[in-house]
């Protein structure tokens, strides 16, 4: 009777045992090859670093460089400038007089502050205050009207009156707008007549001014320009409106070419020129940008 196929394959392995030994052999080889295998894939996964959570960078503002540079110091600026001056006095052999001072830091640089020198048109200045300073208390009506006589016709220097004719009339504010900002000799000489030279003087002494003669000889010092200065800047030595109105006669002059030349574009400087044979001046208010407060220069 014919075998069938599973029994001629056990008829066979019995007839052979050593190829049943050799197969399951292979199979137990088989066997740990595949654990082997599964258990190194294991190993790596537990070896291999985490990956962390994307993690949303947090942004740096960023930073204007002129902000993150370091602002030198009011100090540093007067010493700055301070040798600047000398630097300039030594290559330009003159006689200076300086006076620098910063009123938000408290900083003055001066130079010759003392020294006298001639005037000329900054003489204007303590007419000025002393006009409207009468207006704060009361004894000048600056629309009151002043006309022009022959005696005050100045044709030399600066300003425009000497071209109009005798007996032109104008309010004591026209005429002293004409006296800053075209720094007009005439009207100059016609505020002079109205109110004395004795009353400029006085009011000259009582701001402070001692080393200023106002008349014959007609010369100041660099700190009393200082002190002219901050009282036409003060609104409690004449009043908010008069200071104000001082300080925008001085501003936009008919002499742009001095302190507000080398200064950018839009600074705000309420200044008064001066000028006669080699005397060269300018003393002003300059305003920083955005603020109230000035510095004062001469």
């Amino acid at each position: 009777m014919p075998l069938g196929r599973r029994e001629r394959r056990r008829h066979e392995q019995l007839r052979n045992p050593q190829n049943v030994g050799h197969r399951r052999q292979l199979r137990w080889m088989a066997f740990l090859i595949f654990v082997c295998l599964l258990g190194f894939l294991v190993l790596l996964l537990s070896l291999s670093p985490a990956q962390e959570v994307p993690v949303a960078r947090a942004k740096i503002p960023a930073v204007d460089p002129m902000l993150a540079a370091p602002q030198p110091t009011p100090q540093l600026v007067a010493r700055g400038l301070r040798a600047e001056l000398g630097r300039v006095a030594e290559r330009y052999p003159a006689s200076y007089g300086v006076v620098v001072s910063d009123p938000s830091s408290g900083e003055t640089v001066t130079m010759n502050q003392d020294q006298r020198f001639l005037a000329a048109s900054l003489t204007k200045l303590p007419t000025l205050l002393t006009l409207y300073r009468g207006a704060a208390r009361g004894e000048v009506d600056l629309d009151a009207e002043i006309t022009m006589r022959a005696s005050d016709v100045k044709a030399y220097g600066t300003g425009v009156l000497y071209l109009r004719p005798v007996g032109t009339t104008m309010t004591l504010r026209e005429c002293a707008e004409l006296m800053i900002k075209e720094s007009d000799n005439t009207a100059w000489v016609m505020l002079h007549r109205y109110m004395g030279w004795s009353n400029v003087e006085a009011e000259l002494y009582d701001m402070g001014a001692r080393s200023t003669q106002y008349w014959n000889p007609n010369t100041t010092t660099p700190h009393d320009i200082l002190l002219m200065l901050e009282k036409v800047a003060d609104p409690s030595y004449t009043s908010p409106e008069l200071s104000a109105e001082m300080l925008d006669m001085m501003t936009n002059t008919s002499f742009e070419d001095r302190l507000p030349q080398p200064l950018p574009e839009g600074t705000r400087v309420a200044h008064k020129i001066g000028s006669y044979g080699d005397t060269f001046s300018d003393a002003g208010i300059v305003f920083p940008e955005g603020s109230q407060e000035a510095e004062d220069t001469y």
